[in-house]
């Protein structure tokens, strides 16, 4: 399995989750370009969280939670309503809680008495 996912991947995941993806077909070019967009507005909200230097990178621990977060900003695109900030906040809390389970197989100093 691929330790990242390139940004074309998350845009058909992404589309997928909004039911406007069907395997084998080409996604339209409005749809397209919208998630496109909305790509590099998650990758900015999320920088806090975890830092994402290419957009064609994206870890395989974070993909699934971030094309959640491109779908509901994608969702208020496509429908001209505002940004659901309660699902925006859970997902966050989700990429929260996969960071921080994450090993840094850094060396400790030790400390004898």
């Amino acid at each position: 399995m691929a330790e990242t996912h390139s940004s074309e991947e998350l845009i058909n995941k992404a589309a997928a989750i909004l039911g406007k993806y069907v395997p084998g077909e080409a996604l339209g070019d409005v749809e397209h370009a919208t998630i496109d967009r909305c790509i590099g507005d998650v990758i900015a909200e999320i920088g806090k969280i975890v830092a994402i230097s290419d957009r064609d990178e994206v870890p395989n621990l974070v993909f699934e939670t971030m094309a959640r977060l491109v779908a509901i900003y994608a969702a208020a695109e496509f429908s001209n309503q505002p940004l659901d900030l309660m699902a925006v906040q859970q997902h966050e809390q989700r990429l929260r809680y996969l960071i921080a389970q994450t090993p840094t197989y850094e060396v400790l100093a030790v400390n004898y008495f």
